[in-house]
């Protein structure tokens, strides 16, 4: 693993939280994941760990954690996982849970695993075991009709927000569409080595045409009708172009509106 230069207190840090997973017996299992297991880390990078626990015993991921380094800020974030912001705002992500879910592992894809770098603890061999049938797995296939089809969902959410006048509202929603425009076009492009994170080093794999035309669908509040009839244009070239299915009533309503707003 080619780790960058700059990552010496990323390595020292991983050493050390590996070392007290491995001398804590209330942990039977513990995996690294994320950049920094796959080599693309910087010193900007998370460090994040799933910690799996024997059933029913007692474990404050905060207090464990600052046993190891400062933490300056803590939470439980949107999805139920803990969060920590350590000096220099280098963030953890710690999950922590009873190795009856040590199973859930299988419904993982395969993008980016290396189970070398990512086994930090396994008692019984269970998670080694896991782990190599993942890399086992195919890769995630594009699936452009279903992103296509997501995509026309959030476009016609966010149409009628803004012509509702929610602007703010509209803006937020762009994100969405921001998101599934970045993966159709990473499937035509052929560079779909991060589909379940299209916006992933979009900067060193996407060309710049492709990213001239993503900076065109991320406008402010005042820039919303062009941003959505940049979208709209884009949407319908690509599914075009990737030979998806629409409906062709949408597609001449969606031009129309785009056409409204100054846009071909």
């Amino acid at each position: 693993m080619n780790l960058a230069p700059d990552l010496k207190r990323h390595t020292e840090l991983d050493a050390r939280l590996r070392d007290a997973m491995r001398a804590d017996s209330r942990i039977t299992h513990a995996l690294a994941y994320g950049s920094f297991t796959q080599g693309t880390a910087d010193r900007f990078s998370d460090l994040e760990y799933w910690l799996y626990l024997e059933p029913d015993v007692e474990f404050d991921v905060h207090r464990w954690l600052e046993k190891l380094t400062p933490v300056l800020h803590s939470v439980v974030n949107e999805f139920g996982a803990f969060n920590a912001i350590l000096p220099g705002l280098l963030r953890m992500e710690l999950h922590a849970v009873p190795n009856t879910s040590l199973g859930e592992l299988e419904s993982w894809g395969n993008e980016y695993l290396f189970p070398e770098q990512m086994l930090a603890k396994d008692v019984d061999g269970r998670l080694a075991a896991t782990l190599q049938m993942l890399t086992a797995k195919p890769p995630p296939q594009p699936e452009a009709q279903a992103t296509l089809d997501r995509l026309l969902n959030w476009l016609a959410f966010g149409l009628n927000v803004l012509a509702r006048g929610e602007r703010i509202r509209a803006h937020g929603l762009l994100w969405w569409i921001q998101s599934g425009l970045l993966t159709l076009t990473a499937v035509e492009s052929g560079h779909t080595a991060y589909l379940l994170n299209p916006a992933r080093l979009a900067e060193r794999r996407l060309d710049t045409e492709t990213l001239r035309r993503y900076a065109a669908i991320t406008g402010g509040v005042n820039d919303l009708e062009e941003a959505y009839a940049a979208a709209v244009g884009w949407t319908l070239e690509l599914a075009a172009g990737l030979n998806l299915t629409m409906n062709a009533t949408l597609a001449a309503e969606l031009r129309q509106w785009a056409g409204r707003s100054g846009q071909p």
